[in-house]
């Protein structure tokens, strides 16, 4: 005797969707020299550390052509040497990457997110003198380690 083939059901189980792993976005860097290029942030805070609240304390990148024109007379180009001005006030800040500070180091016992700036202001003077700017960058341009170019 044959016996009788019997066939279960199939049952369809749905297709389940793996999730994929959202990608990281990348941080966008806060950091923009002169030209407006970004800048790597580890360029410039000590163990790459960014501070909080470092843009709304240091404002933007300057743009006034005048006072551009005269920081790449001091500080070359390709030094990416930052130069910003607070939003709120005449109060102009030059930051200086890690490897050309003199400040900013493990010798010189620096926390995570340091970085060597240098306030000029024009605060009393009323509004920025182009001839006062440029006595004080070159003052600025002293506290650079250029040995390590």
């Amino acid at each position: 005797m044959e016996k009788e083939k019997t066939t279960e059901p199939t049952v369809e189980k749905p297709e389940v969707k793996k999730e994929e792993p959202k990608a990281k976005t990348k941080k966008k860097s806060i950091l923009r020299n002169v030209l407006g290029e970004e800048v790597p942030e580890s360029d410039y805070f000590y163990k790459g550390v960014v501070p909080p609240g470092f843009e709304g304390t240091c404002g933007k990148p300057v743009d006034r052509e005048d006072l551009v024109e005269l920081f790449h007379k001091i500080f070359k180009p390709s030094d990416n040497i930052l130069f910003y001005k607070q939003s709120d006030k005449e109060v102009y800040l030059v930051i200086i990457p890690i490897k050309y500070s003199t400040e900013i180091g493990d010798f010189n016992d620096s926390i995570d997110g340091d970085f060597q700036k240098h306030a000029i202001s024009f605060l009393n003077e009323g509004s920025v003198n182009v001839d006062t700017m440029r006595q004080k960058l070159e003052r600025v341009n002293k506290f650079v380690n250029y040995s390590d170019r």
